[in-house]
């Protein structure tokens, strides 16, 4: 319904009595003879003796028949019970089970004599799909009781009822809604009243100001113009929400995604988030509908990082973003936490969970950090991926300033000098997860794809080509991850033992030959990605990142072995593409037969 014609009923209503919203006379709860609704009496000609024994005081409804099941929420410290006082008086009606026609003094004989099943005005037994109702709010967390002046008001208990947001007697309350609402609901005005303003509506989020309109499909079926008039009710419908765990949501298709998807697939958004996770490679549940809103907090059986290697994985949008304190704000420097991810806990270098993160790597460790159910770690290697002596999933530890050698994600590197870097890169930079990991077509790349890891067409979720197949030509392509910081000229110049024309001692001279069409070894033969942990290798064998890849580079007289002896200095003994290298027979780096490496 538009808002223009919500305005006309409005005004439509105040002919029908002498104020609008004035009393319960020409609203739908008057279920008089003359009533506008669909259901109304058939003779009864008195608006109030539906619910009111006359003359006394009393209520003129018999209790409701059956037992509900009340709202519950692993986020909630407040436990609402069985429905009271206002609340079970509202349900009389609207959970379905008694006639609406039904009285104290018997039956007051209407058009019809139930709200119709599966109409918004029913919310049957299950009050998981409603808002809670018969408790007291906390003073604590994201939760406060309504100011005194407020049209919000607790019952004289102290309890927050069906009461406290609708007044039974006064439909237009909420000029543009009704629904007998003690305020306007639009732009989490009513919400607000109890709800913390900077957990729900942080100053800056995207969502608390953005203009863009939605329609129907997108669930906007009250006619708001933005996104932000809509507030709350953009996502979070008071009634008939999904019951999974307690989640006041709209989930449509019941994905943990789908409510997100349902704007962000281009729709309402300006990207496409929908066809990104559509990707070959990309960050989507695993196994979906597992999420819980309080997983990770201290105390909570749903635990991230997981504690069991049998633990479901799985991934969710709100794992990864808080969609009431995201904003549009860009990074500050590399590597450190966008606005996209305002409102997000994760976990620090030292495995201490931060409230807040700081940096990117913080969010993603607490999936890919001491999570025991990663793939790798419980021997589910990834397709093409390398095989390495030792499993280190970690990327805690392996990126960490004490692990032996390591991308510059957590911290700069150690080398004073790294020959090859491309400009801006230099030794003291600092890097983010998201430099490597993104859409192929993402603003990295030079395309228009939205920031982030959402997906890519390649392996891994990376934003350029990386290939660890052996035996792969060398190319600009094959190996465009790595081109994008190290300049290719340099590691595939002509044989830099030729230090007359090389003289950057710090640099792998031999590099062209592994490389090129001599060796065609590709760069993950010898060398690992994120880093190598202090539990994982020594100084001596896995300086440079290197770690070779098991299933290419093999033992030369029982010995796998990379000894450094300085930076850009030392000695292999192995075997690899059939020919032996002998370091500890040599003490240089030459290999054993005078072929390729």
């Amino acid at each position: 319904m538009k808002r223009l014609t919500v305005v006309a009923l409005a005004a439509a209503a105040s002919v029908a009595s002498a104020a609008p919203g004035a009393g319960v006379k020409g609203s739908k709860h008057d279920l008089s003879v003359t009533g506008p609704g669909a259901i109304h009496a058939v003779s009864e000609a008195n608006v109030c003796v539906a619910c009111h024994l006359p003359h006394s005081g009393a209520m003129n409804r018999p209790d409701p028949r059956v037992q509900h099941i009340p709202y519950s929420s692993s986020t909630m410290s407040a436990k609402p019970g069985a429905p009271t006082g206002s609340s079970r008086l509202c349900l009389s009606c609207h959970d379905g089970t008694i006639a609406v026609g039904e009285t104290k003094r018997g039956r007051i004989k209407m058009t019809q004599d139930f709200i119709p099943a599966g109409t918004p005005s029913n919310l049957g037994t299950d009050l998981r799909k409603t808002h809670p109702v018969s408790f007291r709010p906390s003073d604590a967390g994201r939760t406060h009781p309504p100011p005194g002046s407020d049209p919000v008001r607790l019952d004289r208990s102290g309890q927050v009822q069906c009461t406290s947001c609708h007044d039974p007697h006064k439909e237009w309350g909420d000029p543009f809604l009704g629904k007998f609402l003690v305020k306007p609901a639009e732009r989490s005005a009513l919400c607000l009243s109890c709800h913390d303003n900077l957990a729900v509506d942080a100053p800056g989020s995207s969502h608390a100001s953005s203009t863009a309109t939605y329609g129907a499909a997108e669930g906007n079926a009250a006619g708001f113009r933005s996104v932000a008039e809509a507030g709350c009710l953009a996502c979070h419908p008071s009634h008939g929400a999904d019951e999974k765990k307690g989640r006041l949501v709209a989930r449509p298709g019941g994905d943990d995604d789908a409510l997100c998807l349902r704007c962000h697939a281009g729709t309402v958004s300006r990207t496409n988030l929908k066809a990104e996770l559509a990707k070959p490679y990309a960050h989507v549940a695993t196994d979906k509908g597992v999420h819980d809103a309080a997983e990770g907090r201290p105390g909570r059986p749903e635990t991230l990082p997981e504690t069991s290697p049998g633990a479901r994985r799985h991934v969710a949008c709100v794992d990864c973003h808080d969609p009431h304190a995201s904003t549009g704000q860009a990074a500050v420097a590399p590597g450190t936490a966008s606005g996209a991810l305002a409102g997000v806990w994760g976990i620090d270098q030292r495995g201490n969970r931060v409230e807040q993160v700081r940096f990117e790597y913080e969010l993603c460790f607490k999936c890919h950090g001491d999570s025991a159910n990663q793939p790798q770690a419980v021997g589910v290697p990834s397709p093409n991926a390398p095989v390495r002596a030792v499993v280190d999933v970690n990327l805690r530890k392996a990126l960490a300033p004490s692990a032996i050698s390591y991308h510059p994600v957590v911290a700069p590197g150690r080398s004073a000098r790294v020959p090859g870097l491309v400009a801006p890169y230099n030794p003291a930079s600092i890097i983010g997860c998201g430099d490597c990991h993104a859409a192929e077509n993402g603003p990295g790349a030079g395309g228009s794809a939205p920031r982030g890891p959402h997906g890519s067409f390649y392996a891994h979720l990376l934003e350029r080509n990386y290939s660890t197949l052996d035996r792969m030509p060398e190319s600009a392509s094959a190996y465009a991850l790595c081109y994008k910081c190290h300049d290719r000229s340099t590691l595939v110049a002509p044989d830099r033992r030729d230090t007359i024309r090389y003289p950057d001692a710090t640099a792998f001279p031999l590099h062209p030959r592994h490389l090129g069409p001599r060796g065609n070894a590709a760069c993950a033969a010898c060398h690992v990605s994120h880093g190598i942990s202090a539990a994982a290798g020594t100084p001596q064998e896995n300086r440079a990142l290197v770690s070779f890849d098991t299933s290419v580079v093999k033992p030369y007289r029982g010995v796998r072995r990379f000894s450094s002896t300085a930076q850009g200095t030392g000695s292999c003994t192995l075997t690899c593409h059939n020919h032996d290298h002998d370091g500890v027979a040599t003490g240089v780096y030459t290999p054993a037969t005078p072929a390729t490496p």
